[in-house]
């Protein structure tokens, strides 16, 4: 595991697509910089320190700079990869003094070997990277810094639901960011399960699998939590203007629908909210 700083600035050094023609074993290396290799076709056996890694297609594998990585076997034929190194960041060349001076909401634990094929964000990010170092653009530096930053917001997202509710579902992550893209529309159940060629009772299932909750319940927690900091962030705005926004019939809806949920009524949690004088995010 591998100790990041969160929305660092960074520099990339380097960053390729490689294809292997006949097979070829990883260099025997110490490099100043991390190492972020990501797998398209293939397998291939790496080592550092001691530690072996099996990659496949959509693993990637995070070596970190000052540590001794290599290989002992060939790739195979026709494996592809793509690979970028970045300049670890003042407090992570002192990993073991710097990071202990530092908060730890700006640590980032990182595991080596990632398993990404449920998270296209990852690959799409790491061929972002690539592009934008062999561009000419005059925004480059700053581009691939914050592209990097992104990339480490989805490794940050992927490791916490493998930790807490297991691999994720990509069909329901892609409905879950129609929902959140769409506040002000009510999706039922069977046009969602038909719009993705699948039943309704396949989509509950899927949801309560990946979620622990039903479509319906999903949709309208996040809902009601859009509304919550509506009413927190526009405490002058009429409670009619959040049902418009968010789906519901009409601002009855909403604050029956708001009240079951939260235990008290929208009114009366503005009311709350005011009096503890405290922001929410």
């Amino acid at each position: 595991m591998l100790l990041m700083e969160k929305m660092a600035h960074r520099q990339i050094t380097g960053a390729n697509y490689i294809t292997s023609i006949n097979g070829m074993v990883h260099p025997d290396r110490v490099l100043s910089e991390h190492d972020f290799l990501y797998m398209l076709e293939g397998d291939w056996e790496i080592m550092e320190d001691g530690s072996v890694y099996e990659m496949h297609r959509d693993d990637l594998l995070i070596l970190g700079a000052g540590r001794h990585h290599y290989g002992e076997k060939l790739c195979n034929p026709g494996n592809r990869h793509m690979y970028f190194h970045v300049l670890p960041s003042p407090a992570e060349k002192s990993e073991k003094n710097g990071m202990e001076k530092m908060e730890p909401s700006t640590l980032f634990p990182c595991h080596t070997l990632l398993h990404c094929r449920h998270n296209p964000h990852i690959r799409m990010y790491f061929e972002e990277i690539i592009s934008a170092f062999w561009s000419d653009s005059p925004e480059k530096l700053c581009r691939l810094s914050l592209l990097f930053n992104l990339l480490l917001c989805e490794i940050a997202e992927l490791q916490a639901a493998a930790g807490d509710k297991g691999p994720s579902d990509p069909l329901v992550e892609e409905i879950c960011r129609q929902i959140q893209s769409n506040p002000q529309r009510f999706y039922t159940a069977g046009e969602m399960a038909e719009a993705h060629f699948i039943c309704a009772r396949t989509l509950n299932n899927r949801f309560q699998k990946a979620c622990q909750k039903t479509f319906y319940a999903y949709q309208m927690e996040t809902k009601l939590e859009m509304v919550r900091y509506f009413l927190i962030h526009q405490p002058d705005a009429p409670l009619h203007e959040a049902a418009v926004n968010f789906g519901f019939y009409d601002e009855f809806h909403l604050s029956k629908a708001f009240k079951k949920h939260f235990k008290m009524s929208p009114s009366r949690y503005r009311k709350y909210h005011a009096s503890c004088n405290v922001q929410t995010y």
